[in-house]
């Protein structure tokens, strides 16, 4: 329910891969500007424009795949950022697949999850890592507005 820009920041909880990109690189990840790809419908958002992520060296686990992205597979919550190869985000939408095989560095929050359907190709945007708890007082914030809204309509 926040208003749309030509660029935005988008609330994330870091995800259960995170550690497999090295510190400096997740940091960066955060601190760059992105942009919306052409890439952008309903099964995701593809991101362009910014640093490659550089994922901590590892013996690729039996299954997983020779890509430093590539995990053996996992669920995908809605608004999962994945980064295959490290190099573009796709934030996954509510059409997207449910599982598979690449990490998830993080999860856009469901505050947030509008914004990015409402973004154009070339729209700019800045990932924020935010705490679960910062997470939830956002939902709380949200569905009181939605509460009010729907109360005002009811009139």
């Amino acid at each position: 329910m926040r208003p749309i820009h030509k660029e935005t920041t988008i609330r994330v909880v870091e995800g259960l891969y995170a550690h497999r990109v090295t510190p400096t690189s997740l940091r960066r990840f955060y601190r760059d500007e992105w942009l919306v790809g052409s890439e952008a419908d309903r099964i995701g958002y593809r991101f362009k424009g910014s640093h490659s992520l550089e994922f901590k060296p590892r013996v690729p686990p039996f299954g997983a795949g020779s890509d430093p992205s590539n995990i053996v597979d996992a669920c995908y919550p809605i608004g999962s950022i994945q980064v295959p190869s490290g190099k573009e985000p796709i934030v996954l939408l509510r059409d997207a697949v449910s599982g598979g095989g690449y990490a998830t560095i993080g999860t856009v929050i469901s505050s947030d999850l509008d914004l990015i359907g409402q973004m154009q190709p070339n729209y700019k945007a800045q990932f924020e890592s935010i705490t679960i708890e910062t997470a939830l007082q956002a939902r709380k914030e949200t569905n009181l507005r939605l509460q009010q809204l729907d109360e005002h309509l009811m009139l």
